[in-house]
């Protein structure tokens, strides 16, 4: 009779246990929807103003809705053509998508949307196409080459890109460009005929630069 019992009762916690794992650890999709991710943002404004910049979890259903409630707020009072600080965005994988906006110190307003992907690391360039306010993102991408700028440009528009007086390639608007090595700080890199002065960064550094037809918006290091 004994030796029954506990033969039953090895059983009837085995099966008590399996239930309650099984019960708690739901499918992998679920586990994977429910568990933290991270991405970073580091906010460029090349406006003519002095701008703030929003962050907020976007719903399909109510949009931009909220994204410019002061809560929001996660970088204060970027001045024109420079470079805000880095913030870091926790959000639940089933909420990848995120809003972004930006207000200037006049109360205009722009915005934009982003799926994440864990570990992103973006730039967010605030820009302007004539009286075309816009926001994009740009992943980051560090590439240091010893001796030489490293750059990539970003552009308001389709230009024409000539390295030590040679035509190398040519820009299109909101889009970023492919690396490009400059050994002349001064006046190695032209963007649509001007000079584009890198010689405020370090040689052996890779750089994002921002630009419009008059020349350089923005220069920050990657």
């Amino acid at each position: 009779m004994s030796n029954l019992f506990n033969h039953n009762g090895i059983k009837i916690t085995l099966l008590a246990g399996l239930t309650a794992t099984l019960m708690g650890c739901g499918s992998s999709d679920e586990v994977d929807e429910a568990l933290e991710k991270n991405a970073k943002f580091s906010f460029v404004n090349s406006l003519d103003s002095t701008s703030d910049f929003y962050v907020d979890k976007r719903s399909i259903s109510l949009g931009y809705s909220g994204l410019f409630d002061s809560k929001n707020r996660v970088s204060d009072d970027v001045s024109q053509n420079s470079v805000g600080a880095t913030y870091s965005y926790n959000y639940k994988a089933i909420n990848n998508m995120v809003n972004v906006g930006v207000k200037e110190s006049n109360g205009n307003e722009e915005k934009n949307y982003d799926t994440l992907k864990d570990g992103d690391n973006l730039w967010v360039i605030a820009w302007q196409s004539g009286n075309d306010k816009k926001i994009s993102f740009v992943n980051k991408k560090k590439q240091d080459q010893a001796d030489i700028f490293n750059v990539r440009v970003f552009a308001s528009g389709n230009y024409s890109v000539a390295i030590d007086g040679n035509q190398a390639t040519a820009t299109k608007s909101g889009e970023i460009s492919s690396y490009m090595a400059v050994n002349n700080c001064a006046n190695g890199l032209a963007v649509n005929g001007v000079a584009i002065d890198l010689c405020t960064g370090d040689f052996g550094k890779s750089y994002l630069v921002v630009v419009d037809a008059n020349g350089k918006r923005v220069m920050a290091q990657e």
